[in-house]
């Protein structure tokens, strides 16, 4: 199995943005075992007309990079390759974004990181 088999779902859980980008914080699922499964944090920038973004960028910490590649003995390409993964489904907005864990920075906020006026 290819660590792009072992990816369960795309969770948004955190906006800031103003217009057309925004700074995301979120987390997928990865199936460690047959038995185990890891939640794995990121936080990503994404470009366009919504959070799903026609450009967005997840980064994961070197800490959990560095997990991943010794559990599951793949190549830095592989990983590569699951992050893309990951940027592909919130692109096409195949995610869950967890609308009652967004809470709005300020009171002219919606919640999703669009200023009002």
């Amino acid at each position: 199995m290819t660590l792009i088999d072992d990816l369960g779902e795309v969770h948004v859980t955190g906006l800031e943005g103003l217009g057309a980008s925004y700074r995301i914080r979120g987390f997928f699922t990865l199936k460690m075992t047959a038995a185990n499964e890891t939640t794995v944090n990121f936080d990503a920038v994404a470009f366009g007309g919504n959070y799903g973004g026609h450009n967005v960028n997840v980064k994961i910490s070197d800490e959990i990079r560095n997990k991943i590649l010794k559990d599951r003995g793949c190549s830095d390409e592989e990983l590569e390759e699951l992050i893309s993964e990951v940027q592909r489904k919130m692109l096409n907005n195949d995610m869950i974004v967890e609308y009652d864990k967004l809470a709005p920075q300020n009171e002219n906020s919606d919640g999703l990181g669009n200023i009002g006026v």
